[in-house]
């Protein structure tokens, strides 16, 4: 239990360490790509910063396998430098044993990763795109807690959710009398189907008619409607595939194959999603043939570009895998799931004389 909370403990130091190096770098990167859109719209550098600042999250699950590897490597190399490895070994503690109390703390940050990529990076990166999204295009929309509200002739419209990232939902229309300033019709529908850009099929709606001091309800299945948003407020309610938590994600698989339309573009992002966690435990024993396997080096400066190297080799090597795989409509769970194995496997391979 010593040794698992002390080798914990290094290695949330150092992969806090680097985190805390590259996550302000890679922001400050995106933050320059977008100096040509500040002065657009309503767009400004204020706007710019919040976005970058909503987007942290997501930066820091794109780059968490590499974070994890680097600062596993730094953790283990320093370990290494002070003699504290021999110490152990000279104690009887095997490298498999370390590797374990590494795995123990690897199931920690597969945690926080899940936790992150369900229910902190997804709210932020919406809000973020919504918030970009209007102060660019200059569209008359609101944004509060309780989603859209919408401005157009004498109606005020309310989209509360986007189902499955882009079907608006929970939508609540209010209808005035322009000449007694008195609501005329308030309609409730469940969700909204988009037939295309100008019309809209409600689902499931409520319909209050106001006249003379009475309510007359109404109930219907589906309704064909004009839409009430234009192409830039649309767009603004469309959320890309990045930005939904697995959970929502692999329920809108299931509509899609449902509906019989393609899914393997989905099932891609679907399963870069789900796999993460468990890349991030394998980057962190990729770290291993550093220190103690084949490949070990004593210098701290060679561990971090043979780290270096092998991450941004695995990130170049996911990313042609899945293009390939789409190319050719080859598995995506495969696709995804291939590069995890092999860096594992030749792990394992080079860690064999150390064991």
């Amino acid at each position: 239990m010593i040794l698992d909370r002390y080798l914990g403990l290094m290695l949330a130091r150092s992969i806090l360490l680097v985190a805390l190096v590259l996550l302000p770098l890679f922001t400050l990167l995106d933050l320059v790509q977008q100096l040509d859109d500040i002065g657009v719209g309503n767009y400004g550098l204020l706007d710019a910063l919040l976005y970058e600042v909503f987007l942290m999250p997501g930066y820091l699950l794109s780059l968490m396998p590499f974070i994890a590897l680097l600062g596993t490597s730094i953790a283990l190399g320093g370990l290494a430098h002070n003699k504290e490895l021999t110490a152990m070994r000279a104690c009887g503690i095997s490298v498999v044993r370390i590797g374990l109390a590494t795995l123990r703390s690897g199931v920690m940050f597969m945690i926080v990763v899940i936790v992150i990529m369900e229910w902190i990076a997804p709210p932020l990166h919406q809000q973020a795109l919504k918030r970009q999204s209007l102060a660019l295009s200059g569209v008359d929309v609101l944004i509060e807690k309780h989603g859209f509200w919408i401005h157009k002739d004498n109606r005020f419209i309310n989209v509360r959710n986007i189902y499955r990232g882009h079907t608006p939902a929970d939508i609540h229309v209010f209808e005035f009398d322009t000449g007694k300033h008195q609501l005329k019709r308030y309609l409730h529908a469940d969700r909204a189907e988009t037939q295309d850009r100008k019309q809209w099929l409600y689902k499931d709606l409520i319909i209050k008619n106001y006249t003379e001091g009475t309510v007359e309800t109404g109930y219907e299945d589906g309704l064909v409607r004009e839409s009430y948003l234009t192409e830039k407020q649309l767009q603004v309610l469309e959320l890309p595939i990045e930005s939904l938590p697995p959970s929502d994600l692999f329920q809108y698989l299931q509509y899609l194959r449902t509906s019989g339309q393609i899914t393997e573009r989905f099932e891609l992002v679907f399963w870069q999603k789900v796999t993460l966690p468990i890349t991030v435990v394998v980057m962190m024993l990729c770290s291993f043939p550093f220190v103690f396997g084949s490949m070990r080096v004593s210098s701290m400066g060679k561990r971090i570009v043979l780290a270096t190297i092998t991450g941004l080799s695995f990130q170049l090597i996911s990313q042609l895998l899945a293009n390939l795989g789409l190319m050719l409509n080859l598995s995506p769970m495969l696709m995804v799931l291939m590069p995890t194995v092999v860096f594992l496997i030749a792990c394992a391979i080079s860690m064999r004389r150390a064991i």
